[in-house]
C-alpha cells in the first residue's frame, strides 16, 4: 500500500502540505508580528493597517496590523489538530458502539435506529450552536472557565453529535456482511460472535472505515467553518463590550474563527478573509486527495484479486 501511494504525486503533495503546516505550527512560539504603522527611515508615515499582500507582510495583515501568514501558522495546530482528533474519536467510538448493536435482534435494532436517525435530519451546525453558544460566547464580565476547558468541551460536543448517525451507518454495513453465506457457515462450525467480528466482518468493512475517516475529517472541518460564520470560534469568541464596535474576535486564531472574524471585509480589503479561506480550502482538498488515493489503492487491489 505504501509503495502504491508514494507513487501518486497528489498523495505525497497533500501529505507533505498537511504535515509541514501542522509541524510548523506546533514548533512555532505562537507570536504574531504586528506593525501598527509603516514608516520610512525618517519616521514618516507610509501606510497604516490593514496592509495588502506583498507589502509589509507576504500575505498581508489584518485590521490591527498582525501578519496573516503567521496567524495561519499559529492557527494550523488547532484547525488541523482538532479536526483530526474529532475524526479519530468519532470513528473509534462509533466502531465500538456499532460492534455492540449490529448483532441485536431486528426489533431492538429498529428501535435504536428510529432514535438515532433524527440526528441525520437536523443539521449538526444547529445542534452544536445551541449547545456551545453559552460556553463560547464571552459574557460581559469575561469567561468563567479557562481556555482548555472550553476547547475540551467543544471537542467533546463536535464528537458526540456525529456518533448516533455514524453508528447506525457502520452497524448497518456490519449487518449486511452478517447476512453473507460464509458468516452462516462460520456460525455452524461453532465460531463465537467475537471471532466472527474480528475474522470475518472487520476484513470486509475496514476499507470503508478508512475512507469514512477522511469524510469525517472534512465534515468536522465544515462544521468548524459553519460555527465560525456564526461567530462561535474555537475556544471562545472574545467580545469587546463597551463603546467599541469591533466584531467578535478569535482567541486561538483557528482558521474558521479568523474567517468569521473577518467576514465584514468581504467587499473591502478582501485578502483579510481570502487568506484563511484559501488555507481552509487547501486543507480540505488535501484530505480529499489523500482519500481519493487510498480509494484508488483499494480499487487496484480488487482488480488484482479478480485477475488471480
Amino acid at each position: 500500500m505504501a509503495i502504491f501511494l508514494l507513487k501518486r504525486k497528489r498523495f505525497v503533495v497533500s501529505v507533505l502540505f498537511l504535515v509541514t503546516l501542522f509541524t510548523w505550527s506546533i514548533l512555532n512560539n505562537g507570536e504574531i508580528q504586528q506593525v501598527r504603522f509603516n514608516t520610512d527611515k525618517s519616521g514618516n508615515l507610509l501606510d497604516a493597517p490593514p496592509y495588502p499582500p506583498f507589502s509589509v507582510f507576504l500575505l498581508g495583515s489584518d485590521r490591527l496590523g498582525y501578519d496573516l501568514g503567521q496567524m495561519m501558522i499559529v492557527g494550523a495546530k488547532y484547525t488541523i489538530g482538532i479536526t483530526l482528533l474529532v475524526a479519530i474519536l468519532r470513528m473509534f467510538l462509533s466502531i465500538i458502539l456499532s460492534a455492540f448493536i449490529y448483532s441485536l435482534k431486528p426489533k431492538i435494532y429498529s428501535v435504536l435506529k428510529s432514535i438515532f436517525e433524527p440526528f441525520s435530519v437536523v443539521p449538526q451546525t444547529i445542534i452544536a450552536y445551541f449547545i456551545l453558544v453559552s460556553v463560547l460566547w464571552m459574557p460581559i464580565d469575561g469567561f468563567p472557565n479557562p481556555f482548555w476547558q472550553r476547547a475540551l468541551f467543544e471537542t467533546i460536543i463536535l464528537v458526540i453529535i456525529a456518533i448516533p448517525n455514524l453508528t447506525i451507518q457502520l452497524s448497518g454495513e456490519m449487518r449486511q456482511v452478517e447476512k453473507e453465506p460464509f458468516i452462516e457457515a462460520a456460525k455452524i462450525l461453532g465460531a463465537s460472535q467475537t471471532s466472527i467480528f474480528f475474522k470475518h466482518i472487520i476484513p470486509h468493512v475496514y476499507e470503508k472505515w478508512i475512507l469514512l475517516f477522511g469524510q469525517q475529517f472534512i465534515q468536522a472541518l465544515q462544521l468548524l467553518a459553519h460555527l465560525g460564520f456564526m461567530k462561535l470560534f474555537f475556544g471562545g469568541s472574545f467580545i469587546a463590550y463597551g463603546d467599541s464596535n469591533d466584531p467578535p474576535r478569535s482567541i486561538s486564531y483557528e482558521w474558521s474563527g479568523v474567517i468569521g472574524d473577518s467576514i465584514s471585509y468581504l467587499f473591502s480589503n478582501q485578502w483579510i478573509i481570502l487568506v484563511p479561506i484559501i488555507f481552509f480550502v487547501l486543507t480540505a482538498i488535501s484530505v480529499a486527495l489523500i482519500n481519493d488515493s487510498v480509494k484508488a489503492f483499494f480499487q487496484h487491489k480488487e482488480v488484482n484479486q479478480a485477475k488471480r
